[in-house]
């Protein structure tokens, strides 16, 4: 079969590639006439930028035509930055307090001196008002050798001289003690009035969305504990507008935006809370958020959902243009794609030559493409297309896939032919050879196995990869029979061929450098199968067709089959006897 390396443009230039040719230009055809061909980048900037202008135009008309103070209300850039300032403070009030207690467990592991209560005294002053030290003695399963020590922190709890629920951070002291650390409620709501930076907002925290830490403006009163319900439920807190927050009612809505939120109405009025929740830390599952009147942004957020509606709007108008066009850029990719498919599977016979496109670059590609089938068609001739077909359906095409398999190997060679070779002309050699590697391809090829090279006269082949093959030592001698038989047939009687099979563990995979890989297989086993091939010649010197099989691949064969035992025999270069087996 005649190859076609070069594209058609390339072979009438005299095998020079054709000169690139000039986007947007009017451009000859291969019928003389002129196409203009404009450029897909151009295209598409076009098409593009025009949607860009009319989904902007939109925008920016209605935005001018709005109170500009809206802009300096939206909530996306001032609400961000007061949640992550309220979040920085809780995050620093934790990290403060840990610091403290590793502080006074490094000072006790290195002094080896235990605490007392004077000491004690000492480091309360260390602790936010409100909050309490205690000593425990440590269970003697209580150890530790972290350093800097860990520290504990419990959830909200009730505790004996407190009113209100504590959170307590333990730390051990590897001395015996354990210092524990009393939260109340208290210090958390001193905490919030810190994280508050101007008058019109109510900070709050909650411990998921039903139970509240702080709530600013209510009491402490409201936050009385009790071994029920140690937090408050935040419905109950009707004192505050915020008890209304999840509650779904008529012009209650989410914000949206790149922030949380809920505007919803309470006492005759409009509210806004803004929040975040906190993902790790003694925090963890906490809400840390921020509570507003919606007079001074809420009406801000009811404008930009009208803006956003406008916008989505003009972006559905822009994705229906946007997909017929690619509809109509898609069709030419499409039959690319088609044809990348073929030469995926290697059928390069079978991929169809792509046409010529008024799109610059897609038909630069296309006849790119043709040429690519010509070359990779011939190519392909100097590479086992089979193995690469099983490797790519295997997902092995990564470098240096290694891996230690049972196998059966094959060697053949062809008896006499260096010889013959003497007597015959280059082309007569090349002819002959070539039906010979054609003969034993083929019985190879039809019984699912792998040729692994060519070995001047003879061939090397195997079984059981890529692709697991359980009956790989029964495939192999299938394709055994298969070569012995067709030899027997040939007319030509000074063909004569030795063959060796041997199965047992190889090393198979990408073997070489970065520059050349090859996928073999390497082992005693391979020697095995190449001295079975040689042990040949002195078991029947005169005969067309002697196919040489170890026990182990009998072994691996089901039971009747015919063979004739040679028993024991030692091969050059192996010092264990091998038992060996005629089938041909």
């Amino acid at each position: 079969m005649s190859q076609e390396i070069l594209p058609p443009d390339t072979a009438a230039s005299g095998g020079r590639e054709p000169a690139a040719p000039d986007p947007g230009k009017r451009q000859l055809d291969a019928a003389g006439h002129f196409r203009f061909r404009l450029p897909v980048g151009i295209a598409l900037g076009l098409v593009f930028s025009l949607l860009l202008v009319v989904i902007c135009g939109i925008i920016i008309t209605y935005m001018t035509s709005a109170d500009r103070r809206i802009a300096g209300r939206l909530l996306d850039e001032q609400g961000s930055a007061v949640l992550k300032g309220n979040v920085a403070v809780l995050e620093a009030f934790f990290k403060e307090q840990e610091q403290l207690y590793r502080s006074i467990a490094v000072h006790v592991t290195e002094t080896g001196e235990k605490l007392n209560e004077s000491r004690l005294v000492a480091y309360q002053d260390l602790l936010p008002k409100g909050a309490r030290l205690e000593l425990t003695q440590a269970g003697s399963a209580v150890t530790s050798d972290d350093l800097p020590p860990s520290v504990v922190w419990s959830g909200f709890h009730v505790q004996t001289g407190f009113a209100t629920a504590v959170k307590s951070a333990e730390v051990n002291l590897n001395n015996g003690q354990v210092l524990r650390g009393h939260y109340p409620q208290p210090v958390f709501s001193a905490l919030a009035e810190a994280m508050e930076w101007e008058g019109r907002q109510q900070v709050f925290l909650l411990h998921g969305r039903d139970k509240a830490i702080v709530v600013a403006g209510l009491p402490e009163s409201d936050f009385a504990a009790t071994p029920e319900s140690p937090l408050p439920v935040l419905s109950s807190l009707t004192a505050s507008p915020l008890h209304l927050i999840w509650k779904d009612q008529e012009r209650a809505h989410s914000m949206g935006g790149s922030i949380d939120g809920r505007v919803f109405p309470a006492e005759h009025r409009m509210f806004t809370a803004i929040y975040t929740d906190v993902k790790a830390g003694p925090a963890k599952g906490w809400i840390v958020g921020t509570l507003y009147q919606a007079d001074e942004f809420g009406a801000a957020l009811d404008q930009t959902q009208i803006v956003l509606y406008a916008a989505l709007v003009a972006l559905v108008v822009g994705a229906v243009l946007s997909f017929l066009v690619g509809r109509m850029l898609g069709r030419p990719l499409g039959r690319l794609a088609h044809t990348a498919v073929e030469m995926r599977n290697l059928d390069f016979e079978a991929a169809e030559r792509l046409p010529r496109s008024r799109l610059a670059e897609l038909d630069d590609v296309n006849q790119a493409f043709n040429g690519s089938i010509g070359a990779l068609n011939a190519f392909a001739k100097y590479v086992p297309r089979q193995l690469v077909s099983r490797l790519i359906e295997e997902g092995m095409t990564s470098a240096r896939n290694i891996e230690i398999k049972e196998m059966t190997i094959v060697f053949t060679d062809l008896v006499g032919f260096t010889d013959m070779a003497s007597h015959m002309s280059a082309a007569e050699t090349a002819a002959y050879l070539n039906g010979y590697f054609e003969t034993v391809s083929q019985a190879i090829a039809e019984r699912e196995g792998t040729i692994d090279k060519f070995l001047g006269d003879g061939v090397m082949a195997f079984w059981g990869a890529p692709s697991d093959q359980p009956d790989h030592a029964a495939k192999a001698i299938a394709a055994v029979k298969a070569l012995a038989d067709r030899i027997a047939a040939m007319p030509d009687g000074h063909m004569r061929v030795r063959i060796g099979v041997h199965t047992g563990k190889v090393v198979v995979g990408d073997i070489g450098s970065a520059a050349r890989m090859n996928y073999t297989v390497i082992g005693d086993a391979v020697n095995v199968a190449a001295r079975l091939q040689e042990h040949g010649k002195s078991v029947d010197p005169g005969a067309k067709v002697i196919a040489l099989v170890s026990g182990e691949t009998m072994t691996h064969l089901p039971e009747g089959t015919s063979a004739t035992s040679l028993g024991t025999v030692h091969l050059r270069g192996r010092t264990e006897p091998l038992s060996v087996f005629r089938i041909a």
